[in-house]
């Protein structure tokens, strides 16, 4: 298996985001996952543990990862807008992506971990129905509000450590609700919102739920 990695530049309106992609150079048309990351002003970037692992995880499957700075953050354009420009921003990464040739255009997703998961689920209701899978890692409810979720028709999957204080058990409940039987929760014990040493965990989960949703006609 050969994966190739490519330093690209997406356009978000009149900023230029520093991004990476990843594939799987021996497969076919592929689904494409957008990779968000966590809240560029305590120290998030593309660089990221949990980003770097669902990279690798998705591109060595059979996905086309796209990871990216969103504005403001390394060698990307901009500042940070609080949210706006930042849900702005994953919607260039999506419109990036499935534009390239060899990803199948209806079949995108998008990823984020934790601030990421805020902005790019925003992205995600906002693409549909072309964007028909999302995923989250240690989605932030006690940060941000999530109540949006309940209007992504696709499907949902999201991972949180027993030990997260920004994901508590008593605020989970917003994220499970939606469309019945498009929403499904893996925890994992001993682990806290950063998920050192059990990223390839959170990735693998993640892969799984979507080659099901992306990966079928």
């Amino acid at each position: 298996m050969s994966i190739q990695r490519q330093q690209v530049t997406v356009s978000s309106g009149e900023i230029k985001l520093e991004a990476v992609c990843g594939f799987n150079t021996q497969a076919g048309k592929m689904p494409g996952g957008v990779i968000c990351h966590p809240h560029p002003l305590m120290g998030g970037s593309m660089d990221n543990n949990v980003v770097h692992a669902l990279f690798g995880e998705f591109a060595r499957r059979g996905f086309v990862a796209l990871a990216f700075n969103l504005r403001g953050t390394g060698r990307s354009e901009g500042s940070y807008e609080g949210g706006e420009g930042e849900v702005e921003d994953v919607e260039a990464a999506l419109d990036w992506l499935g534009s390239q040739s060899r990803v199948r255009g209806d079949c995108l997703g998008v990823l984020g971990y934790s601030f990421g998961a805020w902005v790019g689920l925003q992205a995600a209701i906002r693409r549909q129905p072309e964007v028909r899978c999302a995923g989250a890692v240690a989605p932030p409810v006690a940060l941000f509000a999530f109540d949006f979720l309940s209007c992504f028709n696709g499907s949902f999957f999201f991972v949180s450590g027993d030990q997260d204080s920004y994901c508590p058990a008593e605020k989970k409940s917003v994220l499970l609700s939606g469309p019945a039987g498009k929403r499904e929760c893996r925890v994992v014990a001993g682990t806290d919102h950063f998920f050192w040493d059990r990223e390839s965990e959170a990735a693998g989960y993640l892969c799984d739920r979507f080659e099901a949703c992306l990966k079928t006609p």
